[in-house]
């Protein structure tokens, strides 16, 4: 469709250069610089919208700083996806351009800044060789940001703040940074209760959600059925659980009849991700014992859990299953040093 109506515009309006740099974008948004066979036609449309904007400048026909921004952004978007080399610096030139027409705009807003800035990082670590994936960090990173201009802007008591707010807490759930979502949501709840009321919307939605995140969860036996994780005993040696529960717990609510509670060995069970944990009984770290974290990644090679922990002066660590316990409460942050 975006193909059909390029060559309308580019037939029709050929005098009209906003227009054609309009089409151009909406057609090279759909195109996978992965893709070889759109490669050429995204080149081709690069250097057709650079043109045009250089076109544009020279006529002052340009009303603000959004059209050049898009064009150069999403340049190096397809650019970063082509991948090679030679296309990751021309992807951080073009990021590094839309980021400084923003910076030299009078409505330049921070968390635009930030987004294109996570972007840049991205594609310098690929250059680095550094291949994983990076973007779901790049785009909490721009969330991060844009929370914390709504909270300049408007203030926390603000429900249009908080709906950001949560949003940044899913997100930020999904990407396994349970903890800090956790804490992000308990504080929304806490401000929308005492400004709102309980029985507002955005009450109930964030008091929802940090309910769903109070959950903890482990898995069990050959089949890694999932069971909830209750309490631990025996000085940490066994821990309670209670199921098994359904991957999909609203799709498919629990059947009671089949749930069993029992005790399982703390070192029978693995840790789903996204779990908070504390470590402990490292001897040659010792001085990380206490420290809690999410668990983040799993090294096959190694079997251990990469765990990114809260003080983010601390790099994250790959620790053994047998080091770490399911941090079920989490402490008060002024608790912590």
């Amino acid at each position: 469709m975006a193909k059909a109506q390029l060559a309308f515009i580019e037939r029709e309006f050929k005098d009209v250069d906003r227009w054609n740099l309009i089409a151009l974008l909406q057609r090279i948004v759909v195109l996978d610089g992965g893709k070889e066979e759109d490669r050429i036609e995204g080149e081709e449309i690069s250097s057709k919208m650079l043109s045009l904007i250089d076109e544009m400048e020279k006529n002052s026909n340009l009303l603000d700083v959004i059209l050049p921004v898009t064009v150069n952004k999403e340049i190096g978007r397809f650019n970063s996806e082509v991948g090679t080399k030679q296309s990751l610096e021309k992807a951080k030139y073009y990021l590094e351009k839309a980021r400084d027409i923003i910076k030299t705009s009078e409505d330049c807003e921070p968390w635009a800044v930030k987004s294109i800035e996570g972007n840049i990082a991205a594609v310098e670590a690929r250059i680095s060789g550094d291949s994983r994936p990076k973007k779901e960090e790049s785009d909490l990173s721009s969330l991060r940001a844009r929370y914390n201009y709504m909270l300049q802007l408007n203030g926390e008591n603000d429900v249009g703040t908080m709906q950001v707010g949560t949003y940044l807490a899913s997100k930020l759930f999904k990407a396994y940074h349970t903890i800090e979502a956790s804490r992000l949501l308990d504080r929304l709840a806490i401000i929308s209760r005492r400004v709102h009321g309980s029985d507002h919307k955005q009450t109930k939605l964030a008091e929802s959600w940090w309910q769903t995140l109070q959950l903890r969860y482990a898995f069990i036996g050959s089949e890694q059925q999932r069971y909830q994780a209750l309490r631990y005993e025996d000085d940490g040696d066994s821990c309670i659980v209670q199921g098994p529960v359904p991957k999909n717990e609203i799709c498919e609510p629990r059947n009671d009849d089949n749930s069993q509670t029992f005790a399982v060995a703390s070192a029978g069970f693995t840790l789903p991700l996204g779990t908070p944990v504390m470590l402990h009984g490292l001897k040659k770290a010792a001085h990380l014992n206490g420290e809690i974290g999410d668990v983040r990644e799993y090294c096959k090679l190694s079997g251990r859990c990469v765990v990114h922990l809260e003080d983010k002066d601390l790099k994250p660590v790959k620790v053994k299953h047998d080091n770490l316990r399911i941090v079920f409460d989490l402490p008060d942050p002024k608790n912590l040093d």
